[in-house]
């Protein structure tokens, strides 16, 4: 077995058990997904700039789930921004009566820009379903938030021995926050608060200067946010996708790579690429030593658990040269389109598109003990 094939069958076995599970107690689960409101994009100029309803892959995606809950006989519906959701649930009428499981789906996308909703915008889900009671399908409040702060995180991990490039943190209003990258030290600069390269380009790629200086001055005013500086390191792209069934484990891993090859300083994801479609390649993981595999598994669920992330969880890592790798990104809340490494690692594993939204469901679930034993089928 290749080192990115990580699903063992009795690992299949029994996430087969939990998708069953849930279709079991259908009639008692009620789902609402909550996603941004399109009004927020019409008041918002920037957010049309950086395609933000084109990132939420607009209706089609959140339709395709809905469908999906309810051909397995569970409630579903969709509500736009958490104004509403709050509205619906002062109101007694955020889920239908006979429901005993109340479930929150966040589809929201957090931001990355001047026109996004800032830092922690993650937690407002959790916090609320805490409040009402409901439950929230991802991580608490405070791993959405650590997740979402790329320097902050970054000093976490390295004080706990884990590998991440050296970073640095350039605010507008406070300059340099704990000093800058030396003199012709080439840097990888993105926003701090999202995990989707708004920021990297060509031009925010290079060797530290008093042009990638001004470079980054700009970046921090155009989006609004504190711009993280990370030494780049050139080499392969690999995600590492957890799920926490009892104990976290890393399910499979893939290599992720731009459809239009290499840019002319480096090998790496721009933003561009993310919004662009088809922009994004990924790859099983071949020719992967067993060294290095071993400390991506090691440092991909350490991180899970440092942060406090549940449920499912997705952990960059550049692996460079020498087969050492590095933590780049976090995703406490992966994406689930047909386009997403999340769909990629489960199909390779047999998991269909149908299935994906119900066995994360299911996971969600049974780590709380909301629907019934599936102890029948052997955890890891």
């Amino acid at each position: 077995m290749s080192p990115g094939a990580r699903f063992k069958q009795r690992q299949v076995d029994r996430f087969r058990a939990l998708i069953a599970a849930v279709k079991a107690q259908a009639a008692d689960i009620a789902v609402t997904i909550v996603a941004d409101d399109p009004a927020d994009a019409d008041d918002k100029p920037a957010l049309k700039q950086v395609h933000f309803l084109e990132r939420l892959d607009a209706e089609t995606e959140l339709n395709r789930v809905t469908r999906i809950f309810l051909d397995a006989g569970i409630a579903c519906r969709v509500v736009f921004g958490f104004r509403k959701f709050m509205e619906l649930a002062l109101g007694g009428s955020l889920f239908p009566a006979a429901a005993t499981i109340k479930v929150v789906v966040d589809r929201t996308e957090g931001g990355g820009h001047r026109d996004g909703f800032g830092p922690a915008r993650r937690s407002t889900g959790a916090l609320l379903c805490r409040q009402f009671g409901f439950h929230y399908a991802h991580s608490d409040a405070y791993s959405a938030a650590i997740t979402r702060h790329k320097h902050h995180q970054a000093i976490i991990l390295r004080s706990s021995g884990f590998p991440v490039p050296d970073t640095w943190s350039f605010d507008s209003h406070r300059g340099w926050t704990a000093g800058e990258p030396p003199a012709g030290f080439k840097i990888i600069c993105k926003s701090t608060f999202e995990a989707w390269s708004i920021g990297v380009s060509e031009e925010t790629v290079g060797e530290y200067d008093g042009r990638m200086r001004g470079a980054i001055s700009d970046l921090a005013e155009e989006i609004g946010q504190p711009v993280c500086v990370q030494q780049y390191i050139e080499g392969r792209e690999i995600y590492s996708l957890i799920f926490d069934d009892e104990a976290p484990s890393v399910v499979g891993l893939a290599e992720a790579r731009s459809s239009a090859g290499p840019k002319s300083n480096g090998s790496y994801l721009a933003f561009d690429d993310h919004h662009r479609p088809g922009g994004i390649i990924y790859d099983h993981v071949a020719h992967l030593p067993s060294a290095t595999a071993l400390e991506i598994e090691r440092a991909a669920i350490g991180t899970f658990v440092l942060l406090s992330m549940s449920v499912v969880g997705r952990i960059d890592f550049r692996v460079d040269k020498t087969g050492r790798p590095f933590i780049i990104d976090i995703a406490d809340n992966p994406g689930t389109s047909r386009a997403s490494s999340l769909v990629f690692i489960l199909s390779a594993a047999g998991f269909s598109l149908e299935e994906i939204p119900v066995l994360l469901l299911g996971l969600s679930l049974a780590r709380t003990g909301l629907i019934e034993s599936v102890d029948q089928v052997p955890a890891h």
